[in-house]
């Protein structure tokens, strides 16, 4: 089997398919991470401002994640009232 052949990658495993997946996600996230860095650099956007940026952007493409975060965060807030004796335990 000649390698790069589109045969080849039909025999692969799944887990070898996943794994190349991945590596190949990797590759154009970190091009992409990059090229944005890149911009924000040239315009002066400090570094902290920058990783908010990236994080806000990436909890809008995930409404799932964003939820999840905010119930947690909404558990943290109701234990610590709970705790300091501002709320009632049930």
């Amino acid at each position: 089997m000649a390698t790069g052949h589109p045969h080849t990658e039909a025999e692969k495993k799944p887990a070898e398919r996943q794994a190349a997946d991945r590596i190949e996600l990797a590759g154009k996230l970190d091009r992409h991470l990059a090229q944005a860095a890149k911009l924000a650099s040239e315009y002066g956007v400090p570094p902290d401002a920058f990783a908010a940026a990236a994080w806000h952007a990436y909890l809008h493409a995930s409404p799932a994640l964003a939820e999840h975060i905010e119930r947690l965060q909404f558990m943290a807030g109701i234990e610590e009232l709970r705790n300091t004796g501002r709320l009632a335990k049930a």
